[in-house]
This record gives structure tokens, sequence and C-alpha cells, in this order.
């Protein structure tokens, strides 16, 4: 590979794995250890930080591991901060107009991943997971590099049984449903897209090798097609303090409504999908929470609540 694209694909490394040795991305660049020095060094001139920490576990690192820094813009924001740069360039200002180029090429690429983002990434129930502390993140931004990279990804995957199979796999998004992340990919191997749980996946490595979307492709859409969804759910909820103040801060179905008593409570209705999903967020409420609607749903949690009351009377 050339300079240059060494240098791009070591940025890539280092935003995609965090703190990597220099020993690791020489290995993974197929250059001596010295080349890494020289391409940090070229990474460091184009304005890109890359921090080193010295020692056993040092190693390089992005300062900052973002590499489109802008974000929640609205689309009003964008708008005027496109129209302002685009009529800068015009005049051909001799001071400004190159670096206003610059931000302008930026700008349309941080609107791109905004525009496309939902096509590809999918919260089910807006209940974001946290996965700073888990190997999951790592996976999840690895995974998503190479979705944005459009870089072909090899994995092994771990069976239900515990039976592990390597695959090659095209990320076309990512869905988190019922506290886990998916991944919806396309299977080299299979020919058709399959669906992947990224808790059972063990080892994550970004091929060269590149692929295209169907330019008509939408997670919202895909997703259902397989099964782990079941029917939507049209929930209402009369929900008491101090649950009453947090639910509205969240997103947690479609058309959600949100209506405000005298007393502190709210009336809370959506359609929501995934009944066990649905149980746990509500069990997770306690005794400020009571289903209204649908009646089948209010039987079953009351078939819970008996459930917990013969476990605390023995």
């Amino acid at each position: 590979m050339s300079k240059l694209s060494n240098c791009l694909y070591m940025i890539e490394l280092l935003h995609a794995r965090g703190k990597m040795k220099i020993s690791e991305l020489a290995e993974l660049l197929e250059v001596k250890e010295r080349m890494v020095r020289i391409y940090r060094d070229d990474i460091e001139m184009a304005g890109i930080k890359i921090d080193t920490t010295k020692g056993r576990d040092g190693g390089y690192s992005l300062s900052n591991t973002s590499l489109f820094p802008i974000k929640n813009m609205s689309q009003q924001e964008m708008d005027a901060l496109t129209f302002s740069i685009q009529k800068l360039v015009s005049k051909g200002n001799d001071i400004y107009s190159k670096d206003a180029q610059v931000a302008l090429d930026k700008l349309n690429a941080v609107r791109k991943v905004e525009t496309n983002k939902d096509r590809h990434i999918y919260f089910v129930q807006r209940s974001k997971p946290n996965y700073e502390f888990s190997n999951e993140n790592q996976k999840y931004v690895q995974l998503q590099e190479a979705l944005f990279t459009r870089r072909k990804v090899k994995i092994q995957y771990e069976k239900r049984f515990g039976e592990r199979s390597e695959r090659i796999i095209d990320p076309y998004g990512f869905v988190h449903y019922n506290e886990f992340f998916y991944c919806l990919a396309m299977c080299n191997d299979k020919k058709e897209k399959r669906m992947f749980k990224l808790s059972r996946m063990k080892d994550i490595r970004i091929l060269y090798d590149t692929y295209k979307i169907p330019d008509n492709f939408d997670i919202r859409e895909e997703f259902p097609k397989f099964g782990l969804m079941k029917e939507p759910l049209e929930v209402e909820l009369l929900i008491y303090p101090p649950f009453a103040a947090s639910v509205p801060e969240s997103i947690w179905g479609e058309n959600q409504k949100i209506e405000h008593n005298n007393d502190g409570s709210i009336l809370f209705r959506a359609t929501m999908s995934g009944k066990e999903s649905i149980k746990k967020w509500i069990l997770g409420m306690g005794a400020a929470v009571e289903v209204i609607k649908p009646d089948s749903f209010r039987d079953d949690m009351i078939k819970e609540g008996r459930k917990l009351l013969k476990l605390y009377e023995k």
C-alpha cells in the first residue's frame, strides 16, 4: 500500500480500537516500527493529534476519537452554515476562500453522516445501553467504522450452543432491541442478509475489501422481517412520581403522548414493540405504574405481580 493509504488506515485503526502498540500497528500495516513513527509524524502534520503513552502498556491513540466532531446540529443550522460558507467561497477571498472550501467539504461529510444515520442505526426502544465498561463498546465501534468506510469484516461467530464459525460480512446497520445490539449484514458465505448478535461475536477484523449498500436500504424497514420483534402493542400506562418526571424525558415508543394530571402522575400512551422488553421496563418502576391498556397485557402484568407476591410470602 502507498504511504497515504497506510496513514489513512492507521487513523482508522486508532479510531476503531483506541490505544494500540507500535508493534501491533506495524504488523497490521505490514511495515517496520520505524515507519509507524514516520506515519505518526505525517498524520500530526496534517492536524490530527496522536497521543503517545510510554511504558509497558503504552502505545498510540487519537486525542479525539471522533472524525466528525459536529454533534446535534439542526437542519436549519446546517443549511445556514452551508449557505454562508458557499457565499464566502464564491467571492474568491484570497485570505479565507481556501480554508472555507475545506470547511465546506467537512460540513458536507457531516451532513451525509447525519442524513443517513437513521437508515442504519435503529433503537427499537429509546433506552440506549451503556457499553462504556464492556467489550461490546469496542465491537460496536469497530463495526460502525467498517459501515462508514464500507469495508468488509471477518468475524468469529458463536452460535447458541457454543459452536463457532468464521464469516465475512458487509455491515448494513445496527439495531438495539431488548437490551442487545444486533448488526444486520450481508453474509458473504450465505449470500443473504443475516442478523448477528454483537455479544456472540468473538473476534472482529476489518478487511481491505469494500462493498456497497443498496441506495434504498432502511434498517427500520428491514429489521422487522427477521422475526425478532413481535407485533406492536398500543400501551396506556398511569405513571406516578418519581417516574412521572423522568419518563417524559425520553422517547419510548412510536406516537408517544403524555398527559399530566393534577396529582403529579402522567397518562402515558405509545405504540411499543417487544412484550418482554416492555415488561422489564414496567417492572423496573415497581408500584409507581399501572397498566391501563391493552387488557391482555394488563392481565399479564397482574400475573407477574402475583408471582412476585408468592416469592415474598414464603
